[in-house]
């Protein structure tokens, strides 16, 4: 998972500590201070919420949390020195994020509290004569610096499929009323009627998906407040009340880069020790799901049927997806309800103006299906192939029938395996395919979807290995060098070894030689494909510009596909590894 530093101060808040939690399966918390000698800090944060109300006087003051926390321990305090108790949306008793008050006042408020709070607490650590005290008062430039030393940089933290099991299948979690779950102890929404925060389960949605960076009536708390706020004051509660484990409650603890690393080994043990697998989340997630075009509900018999005529539908795995995917926000970026909850058939503001079609089929997007598998072929045991492949912006038409299977009416479902080309042109042309009508039932739709899953086949079609040649003497251009002994039958058995157990090869790869066309790129699909000089002359032929040379094109693609797929041998700068020397 890709994790990107975030250089930036925040405004005002006393609240750069964790945004995720960390606690049970054996995930302990740890205190990780940012390093003394970094000018590049977690903790970091810039005292400035007076800007929003009227021009700073002097520079914001920079405020390093950990390095105070840690203080504050030495002397036997703890956080309500600098935190007041206040009374969340929830009308719970928690710890206020913000310094030495419930809400923010004026400008010349403001200033006061942060002036008095803290000149105060470094004046009588300078009294009781302590070794180290903070700056006094009348030392003005000690804290508002022209050029400050330090900047912010923090790791993003994502709550993935894993850190999620952290929390729903921790035992130090509060359990729901009546229930053996403890999703409610973090999820809520609103409820008009009686205008509280309320949990419901199995509605249980992405925190962000109401907290926005500028959220909306009633929603209050923007989305890095509202983090916080919940995670930090969690993990507080649960190290006051001497818990066996909780979270981070100082910033490096989540927004360091040895913090992430920490993390991520916690979380491969946890999955090591779980068999590899994760337990499901308890949220009824459909297993399967028939993916058709919406139909509106005002719509008449003759505009559903119209829809099924044309309608292929997409058996989609989704209990396979959610195995597979780092988080339910892979797919669900917004909101975890239905796609076209949002992306209507045309295209709305509500989902950006991308349409439904757009928003499973854009294939420079890692949200849509066809994007996510284009970025699977980056791996390196698919990218040896695929980096050299005309990227398109959208699939090629005849690779429809992978997803889309019609519903012949003497069959249910022909499958995309059994199709011959034909099969695929004459299912492209809607007129001419003759559907079942489609179930409207849930259980009855998702019953189907997992009769055409069952179907596919679970390992890709590959080529009889003794049709293949052992070796490939290549010395159509021996000059200088002998000729190229190419291991052949080799690289092929290793090609479907690492392809063996991939879905999506199982899927794509619809005939027993599309491997082959990784190499054999431009020529008709054969167990004897014409040689490569049948295409690329020798030399560079002028007439054919967009067409390299015989010698280009032997060593682009055999030297690309080493690099792509990271072997170590040969070295493109090796000759001899593949071709020796001539006496």
């Amino acid at each position: 998972m890709a994790h990107r530093k975030v250089v930036a101060g925040l405004s005002g808040f006393l609240i750069a500590l964790a945004a995720v939690l960390g606690l049970g399966v054996d995930v302990m918390s740890k205190p990780l201070v940012a390093a003394e000698n970094s000018t590049a800090r977690a903790d970091l944060i810039m005292i400035d919420t007076i800007a929003q109300q009227r021009e700073l006087e002097m520079p914001a003051s920079q405020f390093m949390h950990d390095k105070h926390t840690a203080a504050l321990k030495e002397q036997d305090k703890d956080c309500s020195t600098c935190h007041k108790t206040t009374t969340n949306e929830e009308g719970k008793k928690v710890m206020s994020l913000k310094f030495m008050r419930e809400e923010d006042g004026s400008a010349d408020e403001l200033k006061k509290i942060y002036h008095d709070g803290c000149i105060s607490c470094h004046a009588k650590d300078k009294a009781d004569g302590a070794e180290k005290y903070g700056p006094q008062s009348g030392e003005c430039r000690s804290c508002h610096v022209d050029k400050p030393e330090y900047t912010a940089e923090r790791e993003d933290v994502e709550m993935d499929n894993a850190l999620h099991y952290i929390h729903w299948g921790s035992k130090q979690i509060s359990k729901d009323a009546g229930e053996e779950t403890n999703c409610g102890s973090c999820h809520h929404q609103w409820d008009e009627q009686t205008q509280k925060l309320v949990y419901k389960k199995f509605e249980e949605e992405s925190c962000s998906y109401c907290h926005t960076e500028a959220p909306k009536e009633p929603v209050k708390t923007p989305e890095r407040l509202a983090f916080h706020e919940q995670c930090v004051v969690c993990h507080q509660t649960l190290a006051e009340n001497k818990a066996e484990n909780y979270g981070p409650v100082e910033c490096a603890g989540c927004h360091s880069e040895k913090a992430q690393e920490e993390l991520k080994q916690s979380k491969e043990e946890m999955l090591q020790k779980l068999g590899g697998v994760l337990p499901r989340l308890p949220r009824q997630q459909p297993d399967a799901v028939l993916m058709t075009p919406p139909v509106a509900e005002d719509a008449t018999m003759q505009e559903k049927e119209k829809v099924e005529e044309h309608a292929m539908p997409v058996a989609f795995n989704h209990k396979f997806h959610e195995q597979n995917t780092d988080s339910c926000a892979a797919c669900h970026h917004k909101s975890v309800q239905s796609c076209d909850t949002c992306h209507t058939p045309r295209g709305d503001a509500d989902g950006e103006f991308v349409s439904l079609a757009q928003s499973m089929h854009q294939a420079d997007s890692m949200r849509s299906c066809v994007g996510c598998h284009q970025q699977e072929q980056k791996k390196p045991e698919c990218a040896g192939c695929h980096a050299a492949m005309e990227k398109k912006a959208q699939p090629a038409a005849d690779s429809c029938a992978t997803c889309h299977e019609p519903l012949q009416s003497a069959g249910e479902g022909m499958g995309m395996m059994q199709m011959n080309q034909d099969d695929m042109s004459s299912m492209m042309n809607a007129s001419e395919s003759v559907t079942t009508p489609l179930p409207e039932d849930k259980d009855a739709r998702e019953a189907l979807a997992k009769r055409l899953i069952e179907r596919r086949p679970d390992t890709p079609r590959n080529i009889d290995i003794n049709d293949v040649p052992e070796t490939v003497t290549i010395g159509v251009l021996s000059d200088e060098y002998k000729p190229s002994e190419m291991p052949h039958r080799k690289i092929v058995k290793k090609l479907m070894e690492d392809m063996d157990n991939d879905k999506l090869a199982a899927a794509f790869h619809t005939t027993e030689l599309t491997m082959c066309q990784g190499c054999h790129h431009n020529s008709p699909a054969s167990v004897k494909p014409p040689r490569c000089e049948s295409c690329h002359g020798k030399p560079f032929m002028e007439q054919q510009p967009g067409r390299p040379g015989l010698k280009a094109a032997f060593h682009a693609q055999c030297m690309d596909c080493h690099k792509q797929m990271q072997l170590e041998k040969p070295v493109s700068t090796n000759c001899t590894a593949c071709h020796e020397k001539k006496d």
